[in-house]
């Protein structure tokens, strides 16, 4: 699996989570776009499995990257819902480049984050 495979799956699969409603103050993100641009990121991504060492699960912890809302509450887009056999493809692509690249889950996690989060917001400034 590529880097730009990966972003692909996770980006679906992210989108699928839209609209999303604060608990908290009931504010609708209508899309990952605007969760994008009316959040704020907190910590890094986190891959429980990857975390653990668990390359081959049998059911996933999941993955986990948060993100405040306005209001304060913390929101959470996950991993929950990927099929089994798509999250141990991202699992091994972690895997594989974090040992290629001699870094951590989280720098290399963190690196995929800024890079979809650049490429979703340079397609949004290219549609205005």
């Amino acid at each position: 699996m590529t880097e730009a495979e990966v972003i692909h799956l996770l980006r679906e699969h992210v989108e699928g989570q839209f609209p999303k409603v604060c608990p908290n103050c009931q504010w609708t993100y209508a899309s990952l776009q605007e969760f994008l641009l009316t959040t704020q990121r907190v910590g890094p991504i986190m891959s429980y499995d990857a975390e653990l060492g668990n390359w081959n699960p049998v059911r996933q912890i999941g993955t986990m990257a948060l993100s405040n809302c306005a209001c304060g509450s913390t929101l959470a887009l996950t991993s929950e819902g990927l099929p089994l056999a798509e999250f141990k493809g991202f699992l091994d692509w972690i895997r594989t480049e974090t040992l290629r690249q001699g870094l951590s889950q989280g720098v290399l996690l963190g690196r995929l984050r800024d890079e979809m989060r650049r490429q979703i917001l340079a397609e949004m400034a290219k549609d205005c």
